[in-house]
């Protein structure tokens, strides 16, 4: 029980803190700087992956604690690429990295297909998001349009 324990404990040292850091690199280095709400969306999305790694880490029971908390943390965060209403808030980092800036967030809820810019009042990644784009020419290739919210 008690490197379960431990191990718990270094899970929730990944999945909470090192997102955390990485929001306050954002925060320090974007320009303009990602609304709040999207804060609070990624805090939802940590903690469900956090709850949803804790029966990983219980499986993983003959690993050491620290490599067995990494194990859970990555294979749980590769499901979530993959999940809908996950799958953008665990991508939406990767595209900060691939874009070298906050990325334009798309959305084709409800046919949407529409875009919002990091300089839009309304910028915000939610769980209905699902795409990404670096620059305008990119999003309106695929057939997106700017929104006007």
């Amino acid at each position: 029980m008690t490197r379960y324990l431990q191990a718990v404990g270094w899970l929730a040292l990944l999945v909470f803190l090192l997102p955390a850091l990485g929001y306050v690199l954002v925060l320090l280095v974007s320009r303009p700087r990602p609304p709040v709400a999207f804060g609070s969306w990624y805090g939802v999305f940590v903690l469900a992956w956090f709850l949803v790694a804790l029966p990983v880490v219980a499986l993983l029971w003959v690993i050491p604690p620290l490599p067995r908390a990494a194990v859970a943390a990555a294979v749980v965060y590769l499901l979530l690429l993959v999940v809908p209403l996950a799958s953008g808030m665990a991508r939406y980092p990767l595209h900060i990295i691939r874009c070298g800036h906050l990325p334009l967030v798309g959305t084709t809820f409800a046919a949407g297909y529409t875009y919002t810019t990091p300089a839009s009042p309304a910028y915000a990644v939610t769980p209905l998001d699902d795409r990404f784009f670096c620059s305008r020419e990119e999003a309106s290739s695929a057939g997106f349009r700017e929104s006007r919210t």
